[in-house]
């Protein structure tokens, strides 16, 4: 699996093996709630993102892909359907899918350009997990 990781996670992590039991749990939170909406978000590129690629028929029913650089089409729901979300500790959480093709349409292979949807949907994340994060650690210290 791929790992995308925000800056000072790390940072983030030490700084709080000396916080209050309230200012974990409001980082915590905070984390979670962001990891959640990640998840949320990933799909929702994935099943109403542009497709504006190759128009084709497959098993009686009209498709149109994705094209370079936008989030994968949805076509049959497993991509979309695949996507998980996991705590792994007090600030750190994964969002991702086990299914070996997301990798290959994220990063793209020698015969497909990327149709990135982790990297965009991070990207788009970070300034609201931002804010979040300072307003749970505000709420912490009152």
């Amino acid at each position: 699996m791929t790992t995308i990781t925000l800056d000072g996670g790390k940072e983030l992590a030490a700084a709080l093996r000396n916080a209050s039991k309230d200012m974990v749990a409001a980082v915590e939170g905070a984390v979670t709630a962001t990891g959640l909406d990640l998840r949320g978000d990933v799909v929702k590129r994935i099943q109403r993102g542009p497709a504006t690629g190759r128009t084709y028929q497959r098993r009686g029913v009209t498709h149109t892909a994705s094209a370079p650089g936008q989030a994968p089409a949805t076509d049959t729901g497993r991509l979309a359907n695949s996507i998980t979300f996991e705590q792994v500790g007090p600030v750190s959480v994964t969002v991702g899918s086990a299914l070996i093709y997301a990798a290959y349409l994220e990063y793209g292979t020698t015969r497909m350009a990327p149709r990135p949807v982790w990297r965009p949907a991070v990207e788009a994340m970070t300034p609201k997990f931002r804010n979040r994060l300072l307003r749970a650690m505000g709420m912490a210290l009152d």
